[in-house]
């Protein structure tokens, strides 16, 4: 069989696999750098939230530390009942007294400093879901990266196997081929199209969630480019890191609060105390004046006392404890990512090395072979599809290493 009707700009388009250009949607392209610039100067529900119950705690912790009111007793005292006469008995007074109550030991000032420590978790909640929000912006712009550069390898490989189906039309026309030929690059132009429409499918649920931090810049596209991440930390610096994670900071504040909450708990064995003043009025002789202090004793109820203190320093375990599993889990989270990283890094290469090249040496090979009537044309077809499979496999690779970078990001934190 001779291919003197293929046309030589269908072969060069098939050994040089160029890029088709995408369709100018009127929009300016968007980076990574510029889509986390903007979902962060969004107002974010989920950080004002947190924000809010900062603000409310320290605002309650004011309002906690501040002493009780006090309270004032307007009376009559040792009036005479058989007549009710005011002026009689010189002990008949109009009596004003006022009494403040003090919390016992440091109670004020505890309660104060939990307060504030459970504020402290409040923002290191508003840290973590900035983080979130990187880490999400960047994997939701890198898998939308993935299914854009999809869309365009699979439109050129449809539109070389048009061509393609233009040539085998030629050839069954002119007697020195068969049927199965044309049907073939209609199948596979079809499963093609079919493929494109999933395509489509994925971009837009991507450009969805994106919209979620974007607004009406996600649906511009992407820049051609694969974004550049910051550095993959050393290894000993990204394992200290974990310790400045914001959810570690937030355990850290937890146990902060629960640690004065002990504190609370012992003031129990402090005694509370009040101060009375009191004046007397007694008409036309000399007024009366009071002063006095009131201790409340913690004589008694010791064991709910005791207790008071033992719950309070068992919360304060659990806080420890669950740290401890935290700073566990984000180990393990960190190892998985630096692992996954590596080896795809070690698979892109070999990608690119080897298979990727050997991909493009098979289309030539099998295309001079059809020329020369020593293949015949479903391996070709397989061919290029086989190189379409083999450039999606290299950008899938090369995204979820960038995920995986940002999951590291994510636990470690980034300097841009």
């Amino acid at each position: 069989m001779s291919l003197s009707i293929l046309p030589a700009a269908l072969a060069a388009a098939l050994v040089s696999g160029a890029m088709q250009p995408v369709a100018d949607t009127g929009l300016p392209p968007i980076s990574l750098a510029e889509a986390l610039l903007i979902a962060e100067s969004r107002e974010e529900p989920g950080i004002e939230t947190w924000r809010a119950r900062a603000d409310a705690l320290e605002t309650r912790g004011e309002a906690e530390s501040a002493l009780p009111d006090p309270s004032v007793r307007v009376g009559v005292a040792s009036v005479p009942l058989s007549d009710f006469d005011l002026e009689r008995e010189a002990m008949t007074q109009a009596q004003v007294s006022v009494r403040q109550m003090f919390p016992r030991g440091e109670t004020r000032e505890l309660r104060r400093a939990r307060r504030e420590a459970e504020a402290d978790g409040a923002r290191a909640g508003m840290a973590l879901e900035a983080r979130e929000i990187r880490r999400t912006v960047r994997q939701r712009w890198l898998e939308l990266y993935y299914w854009e550069r999809a869309r365009d390898l699979t439109l050129r490989r449809r539109e070389e196997m048009d061509r393609l189906g233009e040539v085998a039309t030629a050839v069954f026309a002119s007697g020195r081929a068969n049927s199965h030929d044309v049907i073939r690059v209609d199948l596979e132009t079809a499963m093609l199209g079919t493929r494109l429409v999933d395509i489509e499918r994925q971009s837009e649920t991507i450009r969805a969630d994106l919209a979620r931090y974007l607004g009406a810049d996600a649906d511009r596209p992407l820049t051609a480019q694969m974004p550049v991440l910051p550095a993959l930390p050393d290894g000993t610096d990204a394992v200290a890191a974990l310790a400045a994670h914001p959810g570690i900071r937030a355990h850290n504040a937890r146990i902060e609060a629960s640690e004065r909450e002990l504190d609370i708990a012992r003031q129990a064995f402090r005694p509370a105390w009040a101060l009375d003043a009191g004046y007397g009025l007694r008409g036309s002789r000399s007024d009366v004046a009071s002063i006095g202090v009131s201790v409340e004793v913690p004589l008694f109820n010791r064991t709910g006392r005791e207790a008071g203190v033992s719950a309070a320093r068992q919360a304060r375990s659990a806080e420890e404890l669950a740290r401890q599993a935290s700073l566990l889990d984000l180990r393990r989270q960190l190892d998985r990512s630096v692992r996954q990283h590596r080896w795809l890094d070690d698979t892109i290469a070999l990608h690119e090395r080897e298979v990727l090249p050997r991909a493009r040496e098979t289309v030539e090979a099998v295309l001079a072979a059809y020329e020369n009537e020593q293949a015949d044309f479903a391996e070709l077809v397989r061919a290029e599809l086989a190189l379409l499979d083999a450039e999606l496999a290299l950008v899938r690779m090369q995204v979820d290493a960038g995920q995986a970078l940002a999951d590291i990001l994510f636990l470690t934190g980034d300097v841009q």
